[in-house]
């Protein structure tokens, strides 16, 4: 489907449209809703204002075939030839879509739909046109770029299309190249969870540590009304760094971290991360600790080495995940804070790509799982 097709549908999910054919055409169709956009299995749902069901599906190949028939032919207009079987008005869209081979077996009426949507979103026109059998004037359609929408007479003008969700347009970009680059290094990941370890433990030992300090996190949360004590954070900072939490004062402690899991809770997980970096000497690979040890199934740890591991998925020659500083490895510097938190976002949704994937594949991986194998990787 037609990219900006695609993302007009996806602007307009939810929202009930005038059919235009009432204006240019006089007749009195019923509105449409547009339900949903499966990219999934390739389906627009939509149903009409005066019932109550879904109508029957329309596909993507169903526009892919009414769009390429009318910008081959940019200067013809062709009768709509709704029709709920063959045969078909000669030239006719509805012929267009069901023309063979058939996609799908049994025909039915789609195309005043399709044309109602292609005409809203601006990539047609309507107009009459000769029926080429009877010589009479009938309902037609014309390729348009950028023809403007039509509302009926003294309705409200629609309001703006809502602005694409930021992991929506992410996804959007770079799902490919992340399937992708998971194909490739599948072996590679897979053998890395296995073996992961640190400090020359055993991969027991080691989950078992991580698991005993994903519990306190849990249990601090509990016990402070959702924020974590300066005893639990210097848990986390031992575990991760053999070091304690910077900030000593175990009030600022509570305060910060409630303020934080409670943007978390909220779903904002870049506004958390940026109240924990505004810590003194509390930086992205420490952040993510904090907040990723305590959803393991969900969330996961954004350090060097997982960067590292990244470092090849690219997309346009330009790496997706920036490495966070460590004095082993190097990594990317004059990054804001602003940046940091977003980067853990996103590295959170190639982690969610992969995870799926992998899920696809066989492998029953939480986030942190993917993580883990990601650091080995990246040693």
């Amino acid at each position: 489907m037609d990219a900006s097709l695609l993302q007009w549908l996806k602007q307009n999910k939810g929202r009930q449209f005038a059919s235009p054919r009432g204006i240019i055409f006089g007749r009195k169709p019923q509105d449409i809703i547009l339900e949903d956009i499966r990219e999934d299995i390739q389906e627009i749902h939509i149903s009409f204002s005066k019932r109550k069901t879904l109508a029957l599906p329309l596909h993507f190949w169903m526009f892919d075939r009414a769009l390429d028939y009318l910008r081959f032919y940019r200067e013809k207009a062709f009768p709509i030839g709704a029709a709920i079987r063959p045969p078909y008005m000669k030239d006719s869209i509805e012929g267009e879509i069901w023309r063979e081979p058939r996609p799908h077996k049994t025909p039915y009426r789609v195309a005043p739909f399709i044309l109602d949507i292609l005409v809203l979103s601006g990539f047609a026109e309507y107009r009459y046109v000769k029926n080429l059998d009877t010589d009479r004037k009938v309902q037609g359609v014309q390729i348009g770029l950028g023809a403007p929408r039509l509302d009926p007479p003294g309705a409200p003008p629609l309001p703006p299309p809502s602005p694409v969700p930021p992991k929506t347009d992410f996804l959007d970009k770079y799902k490919n190249t992340i399937e992708e680059w998971t194909e490739q290094h599948k072996e590679q990941i897979i053998e890395s969870r296995l073996n992961y370890t640190w400090q020359h433990k055993s991969r027991f030992d080691c989950e078992q540590t991580r698991n005993q300090v994903s519990r306190e996190i849990i249990e601090s949360r509990i016990r402070n009304g959702g924020a974590l004590d300066l005893e639990t954070l210097d848990k986390v900072m031992k575990w991760g760094f053999n070091r304690k939490y910077p900030d000593r004062d175990p009030s600022k402690a509570l305060e910060v971290t409630k303020k934080a899991f409670d943007y978390l809770d909220n779903g904002d997980l870049k506004q958390a991360t940026l109240t924990l970096l505004g810590v003194k000497n509390v930086g992205i690979s420490r952040v993510s600790k904090i907040i990723g040890l305590y959803d393991q199934e969900n969330l996961c740890i954004y350090d060097s080495r997982v960067g590292h591991a990244l470092r090849t998925m690219r997309h346009e020659d330009k790496r997706i995940v920036l490495i966070s500083p460590s004095p082993v490895r190097g990594g990317d510097t004059l990054v804001s804070y602003e940046m940091w938190a977003e980067q853990y976002e996103q590295m959170i949704w190639v982690a969610e790509v992969m995870r799926d994937y992998l899920n696809r594949k066989g492998c029953t991986y939480r986030l942190a799982d993917v993580e883990m194998a990601l650091f080995m990787v990246g040693k």
